[in-house]
Formats: structure tokens, C-alpha cells, sequence
């Protein structure tokens, strides 16, 4: 989308690359968005502190989440398609049952932003990165943290969980970096000219994909 103008979020084929639907009418951009694992359902999050979820078939909007005080960073189904993640600008994140829009969780412990979220393949521990620098995880049952460290000078800008369970994260430090799934060091690579703002996997997990705020990757 376009800043304080438009937004929306656009479904592509992966192998053809054809442009399937378009998805929202935001007066801002999207900052986040994401597709259930069944593909039935897409949630979208930005400036205007709604997490809004539209299903595929219709197109409709099915509900949408006014819960959040501040920009929402982060949206990401759990890979069972049964709860929600959302996080924002102020520390705000929350999880909700992804049929209804019901909360289910509210996870308090991030001082500033929250930038990103993240599952394990399992969908019971979710892990969020944040502005204080910390990558934390969270159990689902009563939303308990189980562990938090210290991962990038300046903030955590993004997280994710490789299939294997292995944790990758980038940050305003340049760098990114691969953790186990207790949050132990395994390797730093080489840095980017400027913040690393994305990280992801190969699907066989034996490759990193980083990207940094010039578009470096």
C-alpha cells in the first residue's frame, strides 16, 4: 500500500506467479498480513490499529479486532489454523481463536514494540521479537513465558521458527542470527549495510533468507 493513502493484501499462485485476489480496503498501508494454513482465511494489520480477517472463497470480512493501541506489526496464524497472533507498537500482543476473533490470550513482558511473531511447527509455543532487544517465547495452554534473551543491540526487528524448531532472527544491529529452540547461540552472519528487517528459510531449512532496510538480500 501507500502511507496514509491505501492498503491491501494480494494473493498470488507460487508457481505461475498470477495474481488470484485482492484482499482489504485500508486508508493506510499494511504493515503485516497472512494466509491460514487451509487458505480459507487472510488477516491484515497496519497504522490503524485493526486487525481485520477476510476470507478467500467470499472475499467478505469475516470480523475484525479493535484491541490494539498502536500500529500492529505482526500477524500470523498458527500453523493448525486455530489461534491468531497479533503484536504492535506498544508492546500490545494478543492472541485469538482464528474462527471467531475471540481473545485467548493477552501476553504481557515486552517493553516498546513488538515487531514480529512467529510459531513453532507444533502451534504451541509462539515467539515474539521486540524493540527491548529480547526474542521471547510464549506456551499457549496459560501463556506463560518460558524464555527470553537478549538477541539484538537496538531491537529485534524479526523471528521465525524453522520447521526443525530452530529460532532465526534479524535486528537493528545488521545482523542476522540462528538460535536453538532454548534460545542458545548458533550462528551470527555476516552483516547488512543497514538493519536486517526480514528473516525466513528455505522450506529444507538449510538455507537463510535476510533482508535489510536498503533491500538488500
Amino acid at each position: 500500500g501507500r502511507g496514509g493513502h491505501s492498503g491491501a493484501v494480494v494473493l498470488y499462485d507460487v508457481k505461475t506467479g498470477r495474481r488470484i485476489q485482492k484482499l482489504g480496503d485500508e486508508l493506510d498501508a499494511v504493515l503485516s498480513a497472512d494466509i491460514s494454513s487451509d487458505m480459507s482465511m487472510v488477516a491484515l494489520g497496519g497504522p490503524q490499529k485493526m486487525v481485520r480477517v477476510y476470507s478467500t472463497e467470499t472475499g467478505e470480512l469475516l470480523y475484525q479486532m479493535k484491541k490494539h493501541t498502536d500500529w500492529v506489526y505482526g500477524v500470523q496464524f498458527s500453523p493448525d489454523g486455530v489461534l491468531l497472533a497479533t503484536a504492535d507498537r506498544s508492546g500490545g500482543l494478543f492472541v485469538w481463536e482464528a474462527a471467531t476473533g475471540r481473545e485467548y490470550l493477552n501476553l504481557r513482558g515486552h517493553n516498546g514494540a513488538v515487531f514480529d511473531v512467529s510459531w513453532r511447527g507444533d502451534s504451541n509455543v509462539l515467539a515474539s521479537a521486540g524493540e527491548d532487544g529480547t526474542i521471547r517465547l510464549w506456551e499457549m495452554n496459560d501463556g506463560n513465558q518460558i524464555k527470553s534473551w537478549g538477541s539484538h543491540g537496538g531491537g529485534a526487528l524479526s523471528v521465525a521458527f524453522t520447521h526443525d524448531g530452530r529460532i532465526l532472527s534479524g535486528g537493528k544491529d545488521n545482523t542476522v542470527k540462528a538460535w536453538d529452540g532454548n534460545g542458545t547461540a548458533l550462528k551470527s552472519f555476516p552483516a547488512f549495510p543497514e538493519a536486517a528487517l526480514r528473516v525466513t528459510f528455505t522450506h529444507d531449512g538449510a538455507r537463510v533468507v535476510g533482508g535489510d532496510w536498503l533491500g538488500t538480500v
